[in-house]
């Protein structure tokens, strides 16, 4: 009967210590999984007014030097502003009334993506010598790719596209320094353009980037656009 019973006693000793690694394992697995998900993205340099951070579906009153992380989704009241230093050294400027996701892990230049939902936004990329950017913006309808490191880019809704009164939703990418090379993931022709420094051009609902303008133009005409 003692056997039996020190059997029985052992095998429930071992069924404990399975199920306590187990647990142990699963704690381990989810901590590490949030720690992932709080990559570090940036910080805010500088506040004007009030912000939010949505993060982990709650919303978070943004703060001077706060610490953003991959997945932060940044709104901006009307009259304020914020400007985030990523920790590759870049700097985004949020305008009033703009709403950005840091979607991708900002380890460099090299792998960094903005998605701006409304408003506009200012990137001023800082470019590792010897390395092409890949630091891209993205909008409903058009994916700003920087090719050099100062460009605004402005989504627009519910209000007419010039030279396409029922385009009711537009992307502007007005370039300062550099070149950034603009397309529409949502046009049935992928068509690029290449816009320079002191230059812009507009996306129009699901048709192709507009041919670059002057800066500033601010009345691109339909037969600009293919």
């Amino acid at each position: 009967m003692r056997n039996v019973t020190e059997s029985a006693r052992h095998r429930c000793y071992s069924g404990l210590s399975r199920w306590s690694l187990s647990l142990t394992w699963l704690v381990f697995v989810a901590v590490a999984g949030n720690a992932a998900a709080q990559v570090g993205a940036g910080t805010i340099k500088e506040l004007r007014g009030i912000a939010k951070v949505q993060r982990n579906g709650r919303a978070i009153t943004a703060t001077p030097a706060m610490t953003l992380v991959a997945g932060d989704k940044l709104e901006t009241s009307r009259q304020s502003s914020v400007t985030i230093e990523l920790i590759d050294g870049s700097q985004l400027i949020l305008s009033d009334a703009s709403s950005i996701l840091i979607d991708r892990t900002m380890t460099s230049a090299t792998d960094s993506k903005i998605d701006l939902f409304k408003g506009r936004l200012r990137s001023v990329v800082n470019v590792i010598a010897g390395k092409l950017p890949g630091f891209e913006v993205h909008t409903p309808n058009a994916v700003a790719s920087a090719r050099g490191t100062d460009f605004d880019t402005q989504y627009i809704k519910g209000k007419p596209c010039p030279g396409f009164p029922q385009c009711l939703r537009y992307t502007d990418i007005g370039v300062h320094k550099g070149t950034v090379e603009v397309r529409n993931p949502t046009s049935l022709k992928p068509n690029s353009v290449l816009v320079a420094a002191g230059y812009e051009t507009t996306v129009p609902c699901e048709l192709p980037p507009a041919p670059p303008a002057p800066l500033g133009i601010g009345d691109l005409t339909a037969p600009g656009y293919h």
